[in-house]
């Protein structure tokens, strides 16, 4: 979530304020959102806005950046934004943090669409509205100076030592029970197994696949899971990608398998455990497939059966919060990072940094 990008009391203020301005100006915001919003518990809600005091619910996490990420259009979106920095300032935090939050996910739409493009796909837009870096937005700095000029001398407080205190240890960017994945390496404690995708390629653990990237984007190799395959896995291979296709059955790791080729698709089936695991990958062109051939052999091949001292990968990353030494840079501490090929990205996101400085 949202919460691992911010650095301040302040900047989590302003995603709450911005949800509530969003309520209290009666926007018709979808049902999801609108239940969401109505939870937030009665001491948060009136701290910023004591006319909602009556407001029921205690559940933090469903507020946080609902809203804010999905957007109700220019008009609302402002408002919100005004109303969130009077928030602000009726609390003494600073209202320039609503610009400051809006900027933390201008920078993650920019690094999505960095990842889209070798992806090809289309990237994703946060908060609905903001064509360019909200620094640079007048309608938004006019609608947060109002509330700045309005509200109390002192509504400069951020309270970023306090934050970061709060959220050191936090778990970061991993949910044991989806898999997790290290280095292009994927762990599944529940399942039981480990498959190592190309240490080039980009890997998105997604709720219901796992799918790795080329690093040009030229082919996706997607995995998935049948909970009650039938027959042999060379069987069950024919009948995923049809009888014309070239299928080898084979052992993996003292798995039963099989490997399967056609010119527009390839990648191979493995049981383990009473379920399928297949691995199948596809190019935009036949050509691209071909040059990823290999690679994509080698991942079906790297799948296994779980072992005790990879158990240990299968923790949950956390966030750490250390003081910078001279000499220190995003790209040398990123080094070794398990975050792979994007741990210089998301170390500069999550510091407010990116995608320079």
């Amino acid at each position: 979530g949202i919460l691992a990008y911010l650095n301040s009391e302040a900047e989590l203020a302003a995603v709450l304020g911005h949800e509530i301005g969003h309520v209290t100006a009666r926007h018709g915001v979808r049902q999801q959102s609108a239940a969401q919003a109505a939870n937030i518990g009665l001491t948060i809600a009136s701290i910023f806005v004591p006319e909602i005091n009556t407001m029921g619910g205690s559940n933090l996490a469903n507020i946080v950046g609902g809203a804010l990420l999905s957007g109700y259009g220019r008009d609302h979106e402002l408002e919100a934004d005004r109303l969130g920095a009077e928030y602000l300032t009726r609390t003494a935090y600073d209202p320039q943090a609503i610009i400051t939050v809006i900027g933390v996910l201008k920078n993650q739409e920019l690094k999505d669409a960095e990842l889209a493009k070798q992806e090809g796909r289309e990237p994703r837009r946060y908060h609905g509205v903001f064509a360019s870096h909200p620094d640079n937005d007048t309608r938004l700095h006019q609608a947060v100076g109002e509330a700045e000029k309005n509200g109390a001398a002192h509504a400069h407080f951020e309270g970023r030592r306090e934050f970061l205190a709060a959220t050191d240890g936090m778990i970061f960017n991993d949910n044991s029970e989806q898999g997790i994945v290290r280095n292009n390496a994927f762990y599944h404690d529940e399942l039981g197994i480990a498959v190592q995708f190309p240490r080039s390629w980009q890997v998105h653990n997604l709720p219901t696949s796992l799918v790795a990237v080329s690093p040009q984007g030229e082919a996706q190799l997607q995995m998935k899971l049948d909970e009650s395959p039938r027959g042999t896995p060379g069987e069950y291979a024919r009948r995923l990608v049809g009888s014309g296709a070239q299928v080898r059955s084979l052992d993996v790791n003292g798995l039963p398998a099989a490997i399967f080729d056609l010119p527009n698709t390839a990648g191979g089936v493995v049981f383990h455990n009473k379920r399928a695991f297949v691995l199948q990958a596809q190019g935009k062109t036949r050509n691209n497939l071909t040059a990823y051939r290999d690679d994509i052999i080698s991942t079906v091949r790297s799948f296994h059966a779980l072992n005790d001292e990879e158990r240990q990968h299968v923790k949950p990353l956390t966030l750490n919060v250390i003081t910078a030494r001279t000499g220190d840079t995003f790209a040398n501490l990123s080094h070794n990072s398990p975050l792979g090929l994007s741990a210089e990205s998301y170390l500069r996101l999550i510091n407010a940094r990116y995608p320079s400085g």
